[in-house]
């Protein structure tokens, strides 16, 4: 490879870094319209677009959390499920669910 084309592929890994993909176990029912119950496996990914109506995941008291992006203010929790109104607090996207059964 040449220089020019070396930095190109460097620069390409750096942007990436902050998209790596991780997986959670989910326990609960609180999203269970979406699939995804006690035991379910959550692909995660860091740096993802966040769009209105999807599932992220939020980091609280070291811990991770499923909540509900949603752009409208005037949803509140409902008591069952986590709403969150602001993607700054977001640390994933949930990309991806998987149920493993016996």
């Amino acid at each position: 490879r040449d220089a020019q084309e070396s930095r190109g592929l460097g620069d390409v890994y750096k942007r990436q870094e902050n998209k790596k993909c991780f997986c959670i176990m989910a326990d609960g029912h609180r999203y269970h319209e979406y699939g995804i119950s006690t035991g379910s496996l959550l692909l995660c990914q860091r740096g993802a677009a966040i769009n209105d109506g999807e599932l992220i995941i939020v980091k609280e008291d070291g811990a991770f959390a499923i909540y509900l992006y949603l752009k409208d203010r005037k949803i509140k929790e409902d008591g069952d499920k986590r709403i969150l109104h602001s993607k700054s607090k977001a640390y994933a996207k949930v990309i991806g669910s998987f149920n493993f059964f016996e």
